[in-house]
C-alpha cells in the first residue's frame, strides 16, 4: 500500500475527503484542520492500495489539489490492518498497476540531469572499467557497472517520452550524451598514462584479451538481453525493487563498452573501438525500446482492468454502495 499525505485547501477539504471515502481502495483515513501552515490549509491523510494510485490521484488533480496544495506519497513495508486487508479485498484487481505514475516520474526524475557527482561517476567507472578491460579483471567490470549512474538517465528518459514530458526527456538523453562520452575519455586518458609508464600487461598486448569480447559483439542476442534488462528495470523501479535496479546494472555492457571505446583507441585499434561503440548504442537502444514498451504494455493492461472495474460495491462501515 501507499501512503498518501495532502495538503489541501479548507474550501477543497470536502472535495477530497468524499473521494477519499468513497474509494474503496482507501482507508486509515485522518484529517487535521488548519494544520498547514505553507501553503495554508488543512492536512489530510489516507493508506491506499496501489492498484486505486493512479485513478485517485488523477481525480485530485482533477479537483485542483496539486495547484493550491500539495500531494506526498510514500512506500509503506508493513501495515497491520483489518481495514486495509478489506481495502486489498474489495480491489479484485489488487496491485496489477504495477506502475504509480507519479511514483516513478518522481523517482527517475531525480536521476535525470546531468550534474556534478553523474559526470564524476561516470568518469570512476569509466577509469575502473578500463583498469578491468586491460588486466582482464571480470570483478572489476562488475564494479564498474554498479558503480555507473547511467541507468537513472536512461530509466527517466523512458518515463517522460511515455508522459510526454519531452523537456525532462531532453534533459534525460542530454545527461547520456555527456556521461558516455566523459567515461570513454577517462578510459583514454587512463589507458594513456599507463602505456606511457609502460604498466599495460604483457597478456593483453600479447592479444589475450577474453574481456573485450563481450565488448565488440553487436548483435541480436545482445540486443535481447539489453531489453529484456529495460524492461525488469521499469517494473523494479515501479515496485522499489532496488535489489533488482542493482541486477538490471550489471547485466548489460553500457559503461565497459563506452569504456573500451576510449581503451582501444589508446592502444591503437580504431576497428575495435568502432565495435564496442557500436554495441554500446545496441545496448542502450534495447534498453530505451524494453522501457519504453514495458510501460506501454502496463499503461494499456490497467486502463483495461480500471475500465473493466465498474462494478457497484458495498463500502464497509457505509451502507451505502460505490462504483470502484
Amino acid at each position: 500500500m501507499l501512503h498518501l499525505r495532502i495538503i489541501t485547501p479548507t474550501g477543497l477539504t470536502p472535495t477530497v475527503l468524499r473521494e477519499l471515502a468513497e474509494d474503496p481502495g482507501v482507508t486509515h483515513i485522518t484529517s487535521q484542520r488548519g494544520a498547514a501552515t505553507e501553503p495554508p490549509g488543512d492536512l489530510v491523510s489516507c493508506d491506499v492500495v496501489r492498484a486505486s494510485a493512479n485513478p485517485l490521484i488523477q481525480r485530485l488533480r482533477s479537483a485542483g489539489v496539486p495547484e493550491h496544495g500539495g500531494i506526498t506519497m510514500t512506500e509503506l513495508e508493513t501495515v497491520i490492518s483489518a481495514a486495509a486487508e478489506r481495502a486489498q479485498a474489495e480491489i479484485v484487481t489488487a496491485e496489477i498497476d504495477t506502475i504509480v505514475w507519479d511514483e516513478v516520474s518522481a523517482r527517475t526524475s531525480d536521476e535525470s540531469a546531468f550534474s556534478v557527482s553523474f559526470g564524476a561517476l561516470m568518469v570512476l567507472a569509466g577509469v575502473i572499467a578500463a583498469i578491468a578491460i586491460v588486466t582482464n579483471n571480470p570483478v572489476l567490470i562488475v564494479g564498474a557497472m554498479i558503480v555507473s549512474p547511467d541507468y537513472g538517465p536512461m530509466a527517466a528518459l523512458s518515463v517522460a517520452l511515455i508522459s510526454r514530458a519531452y523537456g525532462r526527456a531532453l534533459t534525460s538523453f542530454t545527461a547520456l550524451a555527456l556521461g558516455f562520452p566523459l567515461a570513454a575519455l577517462a578510459a583514454l586518458l587512463v589507458t594513456l598514462a599507463a602505456r606511457g609508464l609502460g604498466r599495460i600487461p604483457a597478456p593483453y598486448l600479447a592479444g589475450q584479451r577474453p574481456l573485450t569480447g563481450l565488448l565488440i559483439g553487436a548483435n541480436l542476442g545482445a540486443f535481447v538481453v539489453a531489453f529484456t534488462a529495460g524492461a525488469a528495470g521499469i517494473i523494479a523501479l515501479g515496485r522499489a525493487k532496488s535489489g533488482a535496479v542493482v541486477g538490471v546494472l550489471v547485466s548489460i555492457t553500457t559503461i565497459p563498452a563506452a569504456s573500451n571505446v576510449g581503451v582501444a583507441l589508446a592502444v591503437g585499434s580504431p576497428s575495435e573501438s568502432l565495435k564496442s561503440l557500436s554495441i554500446l548504442l545496441v545496448n542502450l537502444v534495447g534498453l530505451l525500446a524494453g522501457g519504453l514498451l514495458t510501460l506501454l504494455g502496463i499503461r494499456a493492461w490497467a486502463r483495461r482492468i480500471e475500465s473493466g472495474r465498474a462494478i457497484v460495491r458495498p463500502k464497509p462501515g457505509k451502507g451505502g454502495s460505490v462504483i470502484s
